[in-house]
């Protein structure tokens, strides 16, 4: 979706409906940014404990062998090799997935203000030239 509805030229001036039209999407996006605030804390922690989550789900697979007595090294491998262990990191991957689209999504909104602030900021040098 364009920033601005119609191209201008260098030396073309923006008209107020130019203008109103960038400080809406500025502030459309910063709501946006806002609604996301709390899942774009949830995201990050996933993102940042992804590896010791995975870890984890490693060591509780491990549990039940490793109180069978088996060697640290079998039990790994009989964990990495069962199911449990396999559907708890597909859902880990969903959890890590949903986490970066959510900050994706953010960063897009984050770009979009960024944006329409600058062609603000131009707009307006453009105005003190006159």
């Amino acid at each position: 979706m364009p920033i601005v509805s119609k191209t201008l030229a260098p030396g073309d001036l923006a008209d107020w409906s130019d203008v109103s039209e960038l400080q809406a999407r500025m502030i459309d996006a910063m709501r946006a940014m806002s609604n996301l605030g709390t899942e774009v804390g949830v995201a990050r922690t996933i993102r940042e404990y992804n590896g010791d989550r995975r870890k984890q789900a490693l060591a509780r697979a491990m549990r039940a062998a490793l109180a069978g007595g088996e060697s640290a090294a079998k039990a790994e491998m009989e964990a990495r090799a069962s199911e449990e262990y396999a559907k708890e990191l597909t859902a880990l991957e969903r959890q890590l997935t949903a986490a970066e689209q959510t900050l994706t999504l953010y960063d897009n909104h984050k770009l979009a203000w960024s944006t329409a602030q600058s062609l603000l900021a131009m707009q307006r040098e453009g105005i003190k030239r006159l």
